[in-house]
């Protein structure tokens, strides 16, 4: 059953069509390529004189953000289109899908929630909700 609207979610029966990841890896090939040259010619203008700084390097870290959700997506699409039997590792921390990368506001956030460990069930039953919310309220 093909997908008319291209903005309707993806069913795991188009992702397991190796058609339609051949088709989702040119596109993320192509995205990656023109978010590379672009992120490279705004390094290239950062030093010009008169150059608005600021704004290039706001604009250079939205594309190195875009990338690496890019390039989290394209290792995904990989890992689907070749499936390996791997053995489950001990204490092995859960990694991060492409929903995760969408999420995070920074590279720097993304680097931060890489290295932390996930929540445990303890801390999680021993939240103070009222103090959270305080804090969250700023009071």
């Amino acid at each position: 059953m093909e997908n008319s609207n291209p903005n309707a979610p993806k069913t795991p029966e188009m992702i397991a069509s190796a058609e339609y990841r051949s088709r989702l890896a040119t596109k993320l090939n192509c995205l990656i390529a023109v978010l590379e040259v672009a992120i490279g010619k705004i390094a290239k203008s950062v030093d010009v004189p008169g150059a608005n700084r600021d704004r290039l390097l706001k604009i250079r870290a939205n594309l190195e953000n875009t990338l690496s959700i890019c390039s989290r997506a394209k290792v995904t699409l990989d890992k689907a289109a070749a499936p390996q039997a791997r053995a489950p590792k001990a204490a092995a921390k859960p990694s991060m899908n492409a929903r995760d990368y969408v999420e995070l506001t920074s590279i720097d956030e993304y680097r931060k929630f890489r290295t932390m460990e996930p929540i445990t069930r303890d801390q999680l039953l021993n939240v103070d909700f009222e103090d959270l919310a305080r804090k969250l309220l700023g009071d």
